[in-house]
């Protein structure tokens, strides 16, 4: 077991770092209103708060990423990132949030998929990661991560049946 957990820790870590900054920025109104964005202002914060979560400060960059998102909540890259920086906290709740909005504002990105389930992985929710594995999956069938995620994933759920707590 402790080698399949080794892999565990090094899948989560490569969707972590794979996914950093794939998305593309997403803007746009919400219920009909336009709302003011100012994406200068949040690529800068974003740049920040990358630089901050390579330096280890993890609060740092929670912070320039709350307010990236002040400046444009209508980039999935933010919201994804906050979710990174979350389940880096061990902060699932608030990565779930974080990976979901992204999802919500790209929904043809694998990147949140990705991100839910590596933290219901994270959380031993097994079974339920599986599922958004194979949601991954049918966004891009041919992502090698969502394919050793799902793996990984069932085999787990196979080795802990009956332990993955009920969905969300």
């Amino acid at each position: 077991m402790r080698i399949r957990f080794v892999c565990s820790v090094s899948l989560l870590a490569t969707i972590i770092s794979a996914a950093a900054g794939c998305m593309s920025p997403t803007t746009g109104a919400q219920g009909g209103q336009q709302l003011f964005v100012d994406a200068e202002a949040a690529n800068q914060y974003l740049q920040e708060a990358k630089a901050a979560f390579a330096s280890g400060d993890l609060f740092q960059a929670e912070r320039n990423l709350a307010l990236a998102v002040k400046a444009d909540p209508f980039d999935g890259r933010l919201h994804y990132n906050l979710g990174v920086v979350a389940l880096r906290r061990g902060e699932y709740d608030a990565a779930l949030s974080g990976f979901e909005r992204a999802g919500q504002l790209a929904p043809q990105a694998v990147e949140p998929q990705l991100g839910i389930a590596a933290t219901l992985l994270q959380a031993g929710r097994h079974r339920l990661a599986a599922d958004v594995f194979q949601q991954a999956l049918e966004l891009d069938p041919s992502n090698t991560i969502a394919s050793e995620g799902l793996a990984l994933a069932v085999e787990l759920t196979g080795a802990h049946e009956g332990s993955d707590p009920s969905p969300r």
